[in-house]
């Protein structure tokens, strides 16, 4: 359950473009860098370790720059298992970047994680208060709290997303998929539709899979390849087309939305996207060729049990 929610909050951690900024300290960009990729090794305490001394190079003023370093450091020690020195970290982040939601929700995830169930919603209901109309936050929640097995409180954020006041294009999108997964299907197909209309691509998503649900798959479909052809598509959007596909057993068609994926310059699921090709290409009876993507991916990500395992598996094959 942790490995989920820490997920979330690396997903929802921002990043800031300082490179080249010379009103930055190099040296700290240089140490926050190096924390970054010896996170993305799995070597944590080695990461917590090199933001402390980004943050030494601090001459008192806390900039973005420190704050960027800080949301990475919390992160770190949430991976390492310092989930007290993690809410911590993100504490002084709420102190010093208030008007921002994320330090809120991130404290919270943790409390939630740790059974701290009352602490966990006073965060989410401040992070709420702060960006009422973010409805991936709201969703974001309910998606950490079902986890941990709390989803009458989840399902309160959800239903809360949908009394809020906004009749935008975008809001009609996120009040749909919110209705589809409260499982409303016709109000959900009813606004999916309506933002369609207003051209939010993403809207063809859910609405593709509201049609693959009553099994009609030509309509999901056509709806599935209009929205892997938009040029606003990403990694995110084409893992999760991937894995509708790999769930209804087409594999080609899976195995093809994964390497669109990973064509893509910005990748933000990795994981995802490897894992899913190599599920595809095991699917397919191309065992080499799942072999040889597992293997990569776990040069990246060494810690996965769960893909060493499977590569046990294929090398018996």
């Amino acid at each position: 359950m942790k490995k989920k929610l820490l997920i979330l909050a690396l997903a929802i951690a921002a990043t800031a473009g300082f490179a080249g900024c010379s009103r930055y300290n190099q040296k700290e960009i240089e140490l926050r860098d190096q924390g970054i990729a010896a996170m993305d090794e799995g070597r944590y305490e080695d990461a917590i370790a090199l933001f402390d001394e980004a943050l030494g190079c601090s001459i008192g003023t806390v900039t973005d720059l420190e704050l960027d370093v800080d949301y990475f450091k919390a992160a770190a020690q949430f991976k390492n298992g310092q989930f007290e020195d993690a809410a911590t970290t993100y504490s002084y982040l709420i102190k010093y970047d208030e008007k921002n939601y994320k330090p809120y929700f991130l404290r919270g995830s943790i409390y939630a994680s740790e059974g701290e169930i009352g602490q966990a919603i006073k965060d989410y209901d401040a992070a709420v208060a702060i960006d009422e109309k973010n409805y991936l936050l709201y969703i974001e929640i309910y998606e950490n709290l079902n986890a941990l097995g709390y989803t009458n409180q989840g399902l309160a954020y959800l239903n809360n997303a949908l009394e809020v006041t906004d009749k935008s294009p975008e809001a009609k999108y996120f009040k749909g998929r919110i209705y589809y997964m409260l499982g409303q299907t016709a109000e959900a197909e009813k606004l999916l539709k309506e933002a369609i209309e207003k051209d939010v691509i993403d809207a063809k998503l859910y609405l593709a899979k509201i049609y693959q649900d009553t099994g009609d798959y030509v309509s999901a479909q056509d709806l599935l390849e209009e929205y892997a052809e938009s040029d606003q598509v990403t990694s995110d959007a084409l893992g999760t087309l991937g894995d509708i596909e790999l769930s209804s057993g087409n594999y080609d068609n899976a195995l093809g939305y994964y390497d669109a994926g990973l064509s893509l310059d910005s990748i933000g699921n990795m994981p995802q996207l490897m894992k899913g090709k190599a599920a595809a290409l095991e699917k397919l009876y191309r065992f080499d060729e799942a072999k040889e993507v597992i293997t990569q991916y776990l040069e990246s990500y060494p810690n996965d049990e769960e893909a060493a395992k499977e590569l046990v598996f294929l090398q018996t094959r």
